[in-house]
């Protein structure tokens, strides 16, 4: 329980976040027209300009259909954490989470559970938690889907290994009920961390529940289905580039090493190393350095880019939910010493748009 005056919660800062993601939209068109240049630009613009659009628009649906599938997971968890919403507002949700997928380490995603609180007064503590436990199965998944990109690339099964090792070390440690009773019992001792408490004893019950075995096997294999999905229609974009070589298992597992490169590097959307790993594995290949240079642009804009323009058009689609993500951060109250309760709303969002 909270004391004296409620606290108006801090809104979230999406200003900084729509600057951030406005650069990294142009660090990736610059990266694209280098990626052109370094190969042979006349022949990548050719095969760009004549990709079939219902190609594309079949790229984007595959994009959208995963999406659709996160958002059946992310209702799951919600409802495994006492959380009941709606498919369309979960959906909502992981749509917001895209709009911000190209921050660093997807630190941006935190706008997922913030329209959580907003829309179904989830606390923000719980939700973050949520999102983490989310992240570690689909490296799980990218992982078990990368195998048979190894051999394609000639190596980096030490790489791979020690990838597997270390998710499985942070699963371990973030779900350890031990390690949480310290990490508690530490955090009693200091005033600061004591008015967090019931934040933190949320994430530790969360991360306990998300990480679960059962829980994680069914969530790491929704997330084998959805990377998968985008892996086969980049199958069909190598066929369509005139590449087939790579059999369908192959361009999955290559499309998953390159995910899984870029999410370890941290890098905003994984921007420069994702598309290196992409472009480099199909060379390595057989493909084309030209078409290979198209491959991944075209997909990385069907995939990462087509998912962030969604995002921002559902963010937009609720124009007072928007406008309080945008609002001042509130100030929490002055001296109060009580622990503090994540769960309240920012109280510009009422739970309807005009």
């Amino acid at each position: 329980m909270t004391s004296g005056r409620p606290r108006k919660a801090r809104a979230l800062p999406v200003k900084g976040v729509a600057g951030g993601i406005a650069l990294v939209a142009l660090a990736s068109a610059l990266l694209f027209a280098a990626l052109a240049a370094l190969t042979e630009a006349g022949a990548v613009a050719s095969a760009l300009r004549d990709f079939p659009v219902r190609v594309l628009a079949t790229l984007l649906a595959a994009t959208t259909a995963g999406i659709a599938l996160r958002a059946v997971r992310w209702r799951w968890l919600l409802r495994l954490t006492g959380s009941r919403v709606t498919f369309a507002e979960a959906l909502h949700m992981q749509l917001a989470g895209q709009a911000a997928a190209v921050t660093p380490g997807r630190v941006g995603e935190v706008l997922k559970p913030w329209v959580a609180r907003e829309v179904a007064q989830t606390p923000l503590s719980r939700g973050i938690a949520l999102v983490f436990a989310e992240r570690l199965a689909d490296l799980v998944a990218v992982c078990l889907l990368a195998l048979g990109a190894l051999s394609i690339a000639g190596g980096g099964w030490a790489s791979l290994v020690a990838a597997v090792l270390a998710v499985a070390l942070v699963i371990g440690v973030a779900r350890s009920g031990r390690l949480h009773a310290l990490g508690l019992a530490l955090a009693s001792r200091h005033r600061l961390l004591r008015e967090h408490r019931i934040s933190m004893e949320r994430v530790a019950d969360t991360l306990r529940t998300g990480l679960s075995p059962g829980v994680l096997a069914r969530s790491t294999g929704a997330a084998v289905v959805v990377w998968g999905l985008e892996g086969v229609a980049f199958a069909w974009c190598l066929r369509v580039l005139g590449f087939d070589a790579l059999s369908v298992p192959g361009a999955v597992s290559v499309h998953a090493l390159s995910v899984l490169a870029g999410a370890l590097s941290f890098l905003p959307g994984g921007i420069g190393l994702t598309e290196a790993t992409m472009a480099g594995v199909l060379v390595a290949a057989g493909m084309v350095a030209a078409a290979a240079s198209a491959a991944t642009i075209i997909m990385r804009v069907a995939t990462l880019w087509w998912g962030v323009a969604l995002g921002w058009l559902a963010l937009a689609a609720r124009p007072r939910l928007l406008r309080s993500a945008f609002a001042a951060p509130g100030v929490p109250a002055a001296g109060a010493t009580a622990p503090r309760d994540d769960s309240a709303p920012s109280g510009d969002y009422n739970g309807a748009d005009s």
